[in-house]
């Protein structure tokens, strides 16, 4: 955790590490949380989320895996680890199939707290 106004913290992703906000109760330092992962941007094809063996384009930073559970226009629903997490992309008319491994580049990654 880092002092400031918003609280940051240093969290493990499906095996990534993050520097992430907190929105939420403070933690204490080694507590261990179930979170919901927000992410504020739209990610763009070929420089924050590609299908995963078309990596070489994406720009700098933590990089998460999944597998592409579902495509709904620009909505993309992606099964990380043991959860999901959805994505804005900013072209809707790239068709992504159920079961396509993607990675995408995270950041600025919020954190919330699901209290379970």
């Amino acid at each position: 955790m880092y002092a400031g106004v918003p609280t940051m913290v240093d969290a493990m992703l499906a095996g990534t590490r993050v520097t992430a906000e907190w929105v939420g109760p403070r933690p204490a330092a080694g507590d261990v949380a179930d979170v919901e992962l927000g992410i504020d941007e739209a990610l763009k094809w070929g420089h924050s989320i590609a299908v995963d063996d078309d990596q070489l384009t994406l720009r700098e930073g933590p990089r998460l895996r999944g597998t592409v559970e579902m495509q709904k226009q620009d909505l993309l629903t992606i099964r990380i680890a043991e959860g999901l997490a959805e994505v804005e992309v900013d072209d809707p008319s790239i068709d992504v199939r159920h079961g396509t491994a993607v990675a995408l580049v995270v950041g600025p990654v919020k954190l919330y707290p699901t209290g379970t």
